[in-house]
């Protein structure tokens, strides 16, 4: 795959109306949507030569036609392990045109590779955005930081977000189960005293109590924690 134009056409050619239909409802996209599949967007990006990378981005950027497959497998692509500060650009001018959690979450993950404490301090002003979608985009990569030497600056953080839109609640909740799981001791008092609103806490609640890795007793314990109207 060498230019844009050519993704398109992969993409026409794995259009599924009944897999559009199942998904839209979903993952809630901003844009149109054409029914092709995750998989098949990612080994595209894949396919890409990274030669390759700077053009396919650029016509990209280019077309004012977005659409959400046309988003995730930008993202991908910008993702993809080359120079930082190259892939950091990219990052900049996409993760603003992400219209779904389903771009954060395919495209954060591919991430793994990046400096952890680089990319934590490039792109904390996400934090500070008023766009869901970018908040999130912090707040998923915080799941690489789940570390004993990161947790504190986890846990911190969480502390500052501004809550109220749904995809940063979830995510945020999602995290915090984690945290519960992973480093009970220290989440633990944020619960105890209430720290996040009502449903940023229950919520994270009620995934730590699905969770396989903690004990009955301890489920019984977090559902006492749960703030009841």
């Amino acid at each position: 795959m060498q230019t844009y134009n050519d993704f398109k056409v992969e993409l026409n050619k794995n259009i599924d109306v009944k897999y559009k239909a199942f998904n839209d409802p979903i993952v809630k996209s901003e844009y149109p949507t054409s029914g092709v599949r995750t998989p098949v967007i990612k080994k595209a990006a894949k396919s890409v030569p990274l030669s390759a990378r700077d053009v396919i981005l650029n016509e990209f950027f280019a077309d004012n036609v977005k659409t959400f497959e046309s988003v995730m497998f930008a993202g991908c692509l910008a993702a993809r392990k080359k120079d930082y500060a190259v892939t950091r650009e990219y990052l900049k001018r996409i993760i603003p045109l992400f219209g779904s959690w389903a771009h954060v979450d395919c495209v954060v993950p591919l991430l793994d590779w990046v400096d952890k404490d680089t990319f934590l301090r490039d792109f904390r002003y996400l934090l500070e955005s008023d766009r869901q979608y970018e908040v999130r985009t912090y707040i998923i990569y915080l799941f690489e930081c789940l570390e004993p030497e990161r947790i504190n600056f986890v846990l911190d953080t969480l502390k500052e977000i501004n809550y109220g839109a749904y995809y940063v609640d979830m995510a945020a909740a999602w995290l915090l189960a984690e945290c519960f799981v992973k480093f009970y001791d220290k989440t633990l008092p944020l619960f105890v005293t209430p720290t996040f609103p009502k449903f940023v806490l229950n919520k994270a609640l009620q995934k730590a109590r699905e969770s396989f890795r903690i004990t009955p007793e301890t489920k019984e314990y977090l559902n006492t924690l749960k703030i009841r109207d």
